[in-house]
């Protein structure tokens, strides 16, 4: 909403491409080994998503480098084998933008606290931005180890951090963003998430035989999607206590849910304000930082590298035409060209994989994965207008219509055509006539070189589960839901060994701060065996680790309410439904960031090879070992506690 209380107009503003609107980092000297060194602020800053909100901007939090400070910049640039050494400097304001919940752990130890996590790095733990980690202009975490003696021969000034990236692996699409403990997701929504890209040889090779678009190519479109809300009059009339949360708070600034509603809550418990919220479900899309942008290509082959930055909302993107007489809206029926996924997270597929399309699989996001995909254009006529459209369920995948925004929905506020709310249209896409001489064809292979990836643990099959490799340890796993002391949703991780045991089914679930169970070995490798017994799916994260997902199964067809979870008596009795199922083709290879779905047991195999940065690595002062996390990345379950300690030994 604009200030005045009017929606936002869609499609008014174009948008902001990595590199040239939203900036990359300079680098400004050698580091360590001779590593490129950059200095990166963490800041508060103002800056202008929507045209009708230029009078006051919005306040952000963001990591800077350099005179332009824009939401979701500055990005880094690496090349494979290419050291990385960043001197982040905290200097955010002592006040948060959002209201903090200080009944999480770890909350109550300030609100300008950040732990800066490469979202995909191999990286030793001493940089892996873990929640313990953080630091704060003036007080640091209890696993936090100044690397500033050992990378610079002095140690690091207070309100300071030296991270040290090897950035051995292959072609690919991170980010990083922050992870402080009880703190993250309100962090991450306030702007703390920039991109880093790592390039390779033959990710070069592929664009000078094969015509593929490099990563910073104009034809290259690195795509964040978040979804937020934003203060206007009519939002403050139905949330009479954000004026005393945030008293100086002003139109177009950021609002984030801060009142748990109490009809999840069993009964006769007295709840926080401000509180934690099972998940945070935005009403206004932003793609690149900017709301509702569009996008001018013309009759040539693209490739979009999208990332799901959202809290906790699910995107099932695909290109649809709009509406006769309405280019602002979507005709869902009328499909536009479809996708050819060649990369996710883990870098490049085994092979290409068409997705989104009227003859292929939906290409499916959770909060954290990536997609890299090549569109062509070049058959579409000139004058054409296509939306990026979505229309994945929130919560997932059963949904709820009160976090569905679009015109058609009469149980969210309405919006006019060419207005927001709405979370349905993504990114409007113009295409112009060509320009000039065409593009050669890409010609994309019909197998990735696999020697020139990083090595698999086992060769798959598209569309054959892949059994757990004979010998390998099998750890079993659950994905739990339950309520906290304030009656409160609360997401758990556990083992198979039960904490309680009622009449039908017993309860796995514990929280972060118990004693570590996944203690792993260096160099080890197993299957892990995760059973959800939750109504969600979960997007899950592994810190350090690439997995190759080997299958899923069955094993429970219901739904049951939340928070009263799947029943489940542990693996021994385990009751399978039907044969296991084999992993999306667009799933295949290297994965960090997993779905995982409600009465599914899903299998990954990994093994914790650790980096070798050239220098000797000290063990956690917390944990022992090498500490590192995995963990849900709908950041609400995340922080509410849905991660454990992941503590590899030598």
């Amino acid at each position: 909403m604009a200030y005045d209380g009017t929606p936002l107009g869609k499609f008014v503003a174009p948008l902001r491409r990595f590199g040239t609107d939203i900036p990359l980092a300079a680098p400004d000297g050698k580091g360590f080994g001779g590593a490129t060194h950059y200095t990166m602020n963490m800041e508060e800053i103002v800056d202008v998503l929507h045209p009708s909100m230029a009078a006051n901007g919005t306040r952000l939090w963001a990591y800077t480098n350099g005179s332009v400070k824009k939401h979701l910049g500055a990005g880094i640039v690496a090349h494979r084998g290419e050291k990385v050494q960043v001197t982040f400097v905290n200097s955010l304001p002592a006040r948060h933008l959002l209201p903090v919940d200080t009944t999480l752990p770890g909350a109550e130890r300030g609100p300008n606290r950040t732990a800066v996590h490469l979202h995909g790095g191999k990286v030793p733990w001493t940089s892996d931005g873990g929640p313990h980690a953080w630091f704060s202009p003036d007080a640091r975490g209890e696993s936090f180890v100044d690397l500033g003696s050992t990378l610079n021969g002095a140690a690091s000034r207070p309100g300071q951090a030296e991270y040290f990236y090897p950035n051995d692996q292959g072609a690919r699409m991170m980010w990083f963003h922050d992870h402080a403990l009880g703190i993250t997701r309100l962090n991450a929504y306030a702007g703390l998430a920039a991109p880093y890209i790592i390039t390779d040889s033959y990710e070069a090779a592929l664009a000078a035989n094969n015509n593929l678009p490099g990563p910073l190519d104009p034809r290259t479109l690195h795509l964040s999607f978040q979804d937020k809300v934003f203060v206007a009059p009519s939002l403050l009339d139905r949330d009479p206590t954000w004026a005393e949360l945030r008293p100086d708070s002003r139109a177009g600034d950021l609002w984030y849910p801060h009142i748990y509603d109490a009809a999840l809550q069993p009964g006769g418990w007295t709840l926080p304000d401000p509180s934690i919220v099972p998940e945070m479900f935005g009403d206004t899309i932003l793609a690149n930082g900017t709301v509702f942008p569009y996008l001018e290509v013309e009759q040539r082959a693209y490739r979009f590298r999208m990332l799901n930055a959202c809290n906790a909302r699910f995107l099932n993107p695909r290109l649809v035409f709009t509406m006769s007489g309405a280019p602002t809206e979507p005709n869902k029926n009328a499909a536009g060209p479809g996708f050819i996924q060649i990369g996710n997270e883990g870098g490049f597929l085994p092979a290409p994989t068409p997705v989104a399309s009227a003859r292929a699989r939906q290409l499916l996001l959770g909060p954290g994965e990536r997609a890299d995909l090549v569109v062509d254009f070049s058959s579409v006529p000139a004058g054409s207008i296509l939306i990026l459209y979505n229309d994945a369920p929130a919560p997932f995948p059963n949904g709820d219509a009160m976090a569905d925004y679009h015109p058609q929905n009469p149980r969210t506020r309405q919006s006019s055509p060419g207005f927001g709310p709405n979370t349905r249209t993504l990114l409007q896409i113009r295409v112009k006539a060509r320009q000039g001489a065409a593009d050669p064809p890409i010609r994309l292979p019909a197998a990735f070189d696999a020697s020139q990836l990083d090595p698999y643990l086992v060769m798959q099959t598209a569309g054959v589960p892949t059994p757990n490799p004979r010998g390998v340890p099998v750890r079993r796993l659950t994905l739990n839901e339950a309520f906290d002391e304030y009656g409160r949703l609360i997401q758990l991780l556990g083992t198979d060994r039960a904490v309680s045991v009622g009449r039908k089914s017993a309860a796995f679930g514990v929280p972060y701060h118990a004693a570590p169970t996944e203690v792993v070995h260096a160099g080890g490798t197993e299957v892990w065996e995760i059973a959800n017994l939750t109504a969600d799916t979960h997007p899950m994260h592994f810190h350090l680790v690439n997995v190759q997902v080997l299958s899923r199964q069955r094993f429970s067809d219901k739904v049951y309410p939340r928070g009263h979870g799947i029943p489940f008596s542990g693996f021994a009795a385990i009751r399978y439904i039907g044969q296991p199922r084999a992993p999306d083709p667009n799933e295949l290879g290297w994965k960090e960031t997993v779905r995982m779905n409600p009465g599914e047991v899903t299998r990954v195999l990994m093994r914790f090879d650790l980096p070798a940065p050239g220098f000797t690595v000290p063990p956690s002062p917390r944990t022992g070992g090498n500490e590192f996390v995995w963990h849900c990345h709908i950041l609400e379950h995340e922080e509410h506690d849905m991660m454990r300690p992941l503590i590899v030994n030598y």
